[in-house]
């Protein structure tokens, strides 16, 4: 009786095995293992793993069966959830225009392609049969010019295993003939003295020759008009597959369902990182050349200098606790007014506040002071650190020029103090410096002074500090349409909104689709990539505005184009927000929250 109620608790989709234990049996076989599901009297389902041993009565031929059964749920989730991680890392392989791969260089210095995505063999153009990870084969296609420095950089740079690494270098391909590769690698040395390397490499060529073609332009108005398509495509192009390396990565992190062990997660920490400095690098480039192109809007007003300065020192207080430098502003003026663009004045002092942390001394000190001289303000950054000879302080502001420390392991592009002088020019004002190399420097910048009542007494918004988030006390029901053309991207979103099982994605991968789908069944809130393949994000959102149903649906753009001019004229359009690609994970959960509708959150 009790083992007929056993079998009867045997899921409908495992009873069949039965017949093929007792057939196995006649066969003559003594031991039985396997997994099946039972359900339970409250109708759960739980997995049992069974091993059973069986014996002969000698006297009356009766089968004995003996064994053990042990559930094992947790374990049949936890294999399910691996595998399903491991769908997600092969697809997001397959749909990046580039490869993500690693490479271990053994303490002799010989490299080994220990993974490699899929994308690898038609990057490279390796034939079919080629073995993926044969690091010889990808080798032999690096131009004769370049492939030492590819090798030294393997088995030199990862000395220093703190910082990402990134490189450029020619391939020759059978068919396409020369091509630049680009890319970013993390390195981790091993306590046995080899190296392990987890990088991104893609295919910049459609970049190089755009660089080409802007350099060689010979009237200013068309250097500057393809140096802003330049930026505006590069900007494009690298956000994306950074889209997914940071996106992905992020997610990553987040998911506590143990599936990764603490190394993996540090593998997942560095892929991050080193997409993060990608990003840091591309928006000060971004930034330099709209200064120099004479096309960054600034927004003068009247701005209380205590309240700019505490936020950029909250922004860099992680920073500096981990370089253990203490950061003072007791010699602030109070009501000491400056007329000046907000996010640029913070962007200048932040910029100097982290050059003052990263080149001091560990125990030393950033000091912030301000003060009005005649009709002007006077901010200062002193910090203890390492200082400058006469000769560095006279290249301090060249494009690139890094003054030596890239030698020194500290992460830098060489132009965050150009940018820092071109926007304090901007702003109308002048920047001095004083150092002496053991002993510290100091920074001085001069800006209007004003009279008039700051525009706004508290603080300012942090770029990443989420506003407006909604309450998380009401269950909210919404249906969300996403207009994109992008696989990864589609992945990215599609991975986010699983955070909110409440909420129901829908996709159109074209605009058309999106339309359709919109018409058919309107949704509580739109994402709008901005360049879709057979028209743009507002050609969309016009076509939705001609039909009244679709007129109040709120809309978000999701766009790699991160161009002023392109923000400026979303939000004119009536955009509830723009989020520029990569995109952060919390920060699109926060803006959706806040922009789905009240009535969608109480259906």
């Amino acid at each position: 009786a009790l083992f007929l109620a056993m079998v009867q608790r045997i899921h409908p989709e495992h009873r069949a095995m039965i017949g093929k234990w007792e057939a196995t049996a006649d066969a003559g076989s003594r031991q039985l293992a396997g997994d099946f599901k039972v359900m339970r009297a409250n109708g759960e389902e739980r997995w049992i793993a069974m091993q059973l041993g069986m014996q002969v009565d000698d006297h009356h031929g009766h089968r004995i069966w003996f064994g053990m059964l042990q559930d094992v749920t947790d374990r049949q989730h936890m294999a399910q959830r691996l595998h399903e991680r491991d769908l997600l890392l092969k697809s997001l392989g397959r749909n990046l225009p580039g490869i993500i791969y690693k490479v271990w260089v053994s303490p002799q210095g010989e490299p080994h392609m220990q993974y490699v995505s899929a994308q690898v063999k038609q990057l490279y153009e390796l034939p079919a049969d080629t073995p993926p990870n044969d690091w010889n084969r990808h080798y032999e296609r690096i131009h004769p010019d370049d492939a030492a420095g590819v090798r030294q950089l393997l088995t030199t740079e990862g000395l220093d295993s703190s910082k990402p690494v990134s490189y450029e270098y020619r391939v020759l391909l059978p068919s396409k003939g020369l091509r630049w590769l680009a890319g970013q690698a993390m390195p981790m040395t091993e306590p046995d003295g080899s190296v392990s390397w987890y990088g991104y490499t893609s295919d910049v060529t459609e970049q190089k020759l755009y660089a080409d073609a802007m350099i060689s332009a010979k009237a200013a108005e068309r250097a500057n008009q393809a140096k802003s398509e330049f930026l505006s495509r590069m900007s494009h192009e690298l956000r994306t597959p950074l889209n997914a390396v940071i996106g992905f990565a992020q997610l990553l992190q987040m998911d506590r369902s143990q599936v990764f062990g603490d190394t993996q997660r540090g593998h997942v920490r560095l892929i991050e990182k080193a997409g993060q400095h990608l990003l840091s690098v591309l928006s000060d480039v971004l930034d330099l050349s709209r200064i120099e192109a004479g096309r960054l809007p600034l927004d003068m007003s009247a701005q209380d200098c205590r309240h700019v300065v505490d936020d950029a020192l909250q922004m860099v207080s992680d920073l500096a606790r981990r370089h253990r430098i203490t950061l003072r502003d007791d010699d602030i003026a109070p009501h000491l007014t400056v007329q000046a663009d907000r996010v640029r004045l913070r962007q200048v002092l932040v910029n100097l506040l982290v050059n003052g942390i990263k080149y001091n001394r560990p125990g030393g000190e950033v000091t912030v002071n301000g003060w009005s001289d005649g009709g002007r303000v006077v901010l200062e950054i002193r910090d203890s650190g390492i200082g400058l000879s006469a000769d560095q302080r006279a290249h301090l502001f060249e494009p690139f020029n890094r003054l030596g420390a890239e030698r020194s392991g500290i992460e830098g592009t060489g132009i965050g103090l150009v940018i820092v002088q071109r926007l304090v020019t901007l702003m109308q004002g002048d920047i001095e410096v004083e150092s002496t190399p053991g002993q510290g420097s100091c920074f001085r910048i001069w800006l209007p002074l004003t009279v008039d009542t700051p525009v706004d007494s508290g603080a300012i918004p942090l770029d990443d500090t989420p506003v407006g988030t909604a309450s998380k006390d009401k269950p909210m029901t919404a249906t969300i349409l996403y207009a994109e053309d992008n696989e990864v991207n589609v992945l990215l979103v599609q991975e986010v909104i699983r955070m909110r099982p409440q909420w129901q994605l829908q996709v159109g991968r074209s605009g058309a689709q999106a339309l359709a789908l919109a018409q058919a069944h309107p949704p509580d809130l739109m994402l709008v990539d901005m360049h879709l393949g057979d028209m743009t994000g507002f050609d969309l959102v016009d076509a939705m505005d001609r039909d009244g149903r679709l007129r109040t649906v709120p809309r978000v753009a999701l766009s790699a184009d991160a161009m002023p001019d392109r923000i400026h004229a979303a939000q004119d359009r009536g955009f509830k927000a723009y989020l520029t690609k990569p995109l952060d994970v919390m920060a699109l959960l926060h803006c959706l929250d806040e922009h789905l509708p009240s009535s969608a959150r109480t259906q």
